[in-house]
C-alpha cells in the first residue's frame, strides 16, 4: 500500500524525534499500529482515515495530535459498520476503570 508507506514517511506522517515516530503512552503505539494493520489488510480505507485525520486536526488542533488519531480511525470503523460506537464505547470503560500504571 504505498500511499500509507509514502505518508507514514512524508511530511503528513506521525510526529517524530530522531527519525522515531514519538509515543508518549503504549496506547498511542496501539492505536498506531492497528490502523496500520487495518489499513494495510484493506479493511479500513487509508485515504478516508487520512481525511478524517486532517479534519480532526483541523477542527481543534489543539487536542492531542494521537488523540486526532484515535478519533479519526473510530470515524473510519463506524462509517465502513466494521465496529459501532457502542462496541467501541464498553471497552473504553473498562480501559478507564483500569488502575494507573496498569497499561500491560
Amino acid at each position: 500500500m504505498a500511499d500509507l508507506d509514502a505518508d507514514l514517511e512524508g511530511p503528513v506522517s506521525p510526529p517524530r524525534d530522531n527519525g522515531e515516530i514519538v509515543f508518549a503512552a503504549p496506547w498511542e503505539r496501539r492505536v498506531f499500529g492497528l490502523t496500520v494493520a487495518l489499513c494495510r489488510s484493506r479493511a479500513c480505507d487509508w485515504e478516508s482515515f487520512r481525511q478524517s485525520l486532517i479534519r480532526h486536526i483541523a477542527d481543534d488542533p489543539a487536542l492531542p495530535y494521537w488523540w486526532n488519531w484515535a478519533r479519526a480511525l473510530e470515524d473510519v470503523l463506524t462509517a465502513s459498520l466494521a465496529v459501532t460506537p457502542s462496541e467501541l464505547d464498553l471497552p473504553h470503560r473498562r480501559l478507564l476503570e483500569r488502575p494507573a500504571g496498569h497499561d500491560h
